[in-house]
């Protein structure tokens, strides 16, 4: 089985991934003119579109590809990392790491803020105990922080990037507030349970990986693994069920919402399917939203141990688990498919496929480089209708983006989900499984999967929604 369950913070690059990847992006610099500025936090991440290859076959499953049920596939995200980005400058990475980055971080957001205040609860006691304490150095950071947007302004005219101006920030009565309101100095109670959001981010890494689903094998007693793979629209990944444990072989037979609904409860007792509800949530986040790579420091100006750090502009850890695999589209050296095909002939093959190994992403590359530049397409396997899907999307068949509902459609939704979760709550006993029915136009993608939801897993959905936008809100107005 191949997945291992790392650090929710994500793990560092091993020094062999960094060499191949320097050998990737710097292929001749005479000849391909590479000469890429090292990204920093200035970074901005957005997705470009979902890349999906055909790689070589296993035998075993020969008569699942060639029934059609099934296709030996591997998915890259492509993306850029700067706002006014071009397609040379289209960087590529393996679609489980860009998911697992996006969603970890959108769903520990709040956690890593807490572990940032928590840091500094010695210092905000102090705020709360003395009215006077810090005044002085407020006023000098505040001076400060004035002096340097003046310099920034300055900088701007001049055509400055600004490279190594200071990103720290001193703690103010203001920060000390916010952590406060977020209960993030309450004392934690160890009671062996673990937060929705860890085990969010828990799933989502093992997924990313290949996660083999436990409790469920099907009528011919075969596992099922769970990975991520392109959908049809090539705008989003969605969650695939693949025949074997490098999740190369994907199967549209059997839907990962019906898998996971068979299996149950994970080894924590946390319903699956319930954890699967929760990732698509921000799934549909990860693939709307923009990624800011801006990594900011706080200080306490009343601690003459503490320096401001000046370490110019740097990046976030979720853009540096993004961008430390990724490489660049431009930078790999062109590979038609037919003449490695040619080359690596020794008689006539059952299956016509991209790439021998599709985790190898220096050949994926030069593969993906030679597709674009012939200005052709890539093929999706993946079928909404039969696989179901995690997102919303427009009558045109576009994303619905997470942000941006009025205020009045806000309480609407509230009062919608309340008066749901209310009646649910004096008509369950009564009430007989049934399919979840849905206003959202989803396409081509109106999934037929839907006995997978039953009614318990509709509430705990709306249960969800209702309290990601409450927290939401509150952070919103502590901020104000």
């Amino acid at each position: 089985m191949k997945f291992n369950i790392i650090a929710l913070g994500g793990v560092l690059a091993s020094a062999n991934a960094h060499q191949l990847r320097t050998n990737v992006r710097k292929l001749d610099e005479a000849n391909n003119g590479a000469n890429r500025a090292e990204l920093d936090g200035t970074a901005n991440i957005s997705f470009a579109k979902c890349i999906e290859v055909t790689v070589q076959p296993d035998d075993n499953y020969a008569s699942n590809i060639q029934s059609g049920t099934a296709k030996p596939v591997k998915s890259y995200a492509a993306f850029y990392a700067n706002n006014d980005a071009d397609d040379s400058e289209m960087l590529m990475i393996s679609l489980g790491d860009y998911v697992a980055a996006k969603v970890q971080a959108s769903a520990m957001k709040s956690e890593k803020a807490c572990e940032v205040c928590r840091e500094f609860q010695d210092s905000c006691q102090n705020y709360n105990q003395n009215d006077n304490y810090g005044d002085e150095e407020e006023a000098d950071a505040d001076e400060e922080q004035e002096a340097d947007e003046e310099q920034e302004a300055d900088e701007a005219e001049d055509g400055n990037d600004g490279e190594g101006r200071k990103l720290a920030v001193a703690i103010d009565s203001d920060f000390c507030f916010e952590c406060e309101a977020n209960g993030c100095f309450a004392e934690e109670q160890n009671n062996g349970q673990v937060e929705p959001e860890q085990q969010l981010a828990q799933f989502i890494e093992q997924v990313s990986n290949c996660m083999q689903v436990g409790n469920y094998q099907d009528e011919n007693g075969n596992y099922a693994y769970i990975g991520l793979t392109c959908g049809s629209y090539g705008d989003a990944a969605e969650f695939a069920v693949f025949l074997d444990e490098d999740c190369t072989v994907e199967t549209n037979e059997k839907s990962a919402a019906t898998v996971l609904e068979a299996a149950g409860n994970n080894d924590q007792g946390v319903s699956m399917s319930q954890i699967y509800s929760f990732a698509s949530m921000y799934m549909q986040e990860a693939f709307t939203t923009t990624l800011s790579c801006e990594q900011v420091e706080y200080y306490d100006p009343n601690d003459e141990d503490a320096n401001a750090n000046d370490n110019g502009y740097e990046m976030s850890e979720a853009c540096g688990q993004i961008t430390d695999e990724a490489v660049y589209i431009a930078d790999c050296d062109e590979q038609n498919a037919n003449e490695e095909d040619e080359e690596n002939e020794e008689g006539e093959q059952w299956y016509e496929f991209d790439v021998q190994d599709g985790g190898d992403i220096d050949e994926v590359c030069a593969i993906v480089n030679y597709k674009m530049n012939a200005g052709e397409g890539f093929d999706y396997f993946y079928n909404e209708k039969k696989q179901g899907t995690s997102y919303k999307r427009t009558i045109t068949g576009s994303l619905k983006e997470g942000d941006g509902m009025s205020g009045w459609l806000i309480a609407l939704i509230v009062a919608f989900v309340t008066g749901l979760v209310m009646c649910f709550c004096c008509s369950m006993r009564n009430t007989k499984t049934k399919t979840q029915d849905s206003d959202d136009y989803y396409g081509e993608s109106l999934t037929e999967v839907s006995e997978a939801d039953t009614v318990t897993t509709t509430s705990y959905k709306y249960k969800v929604y209702f309290l990601l936008w409450w927290k939401k809100m509150k952070n919103k107005f502590s901020r104000n």
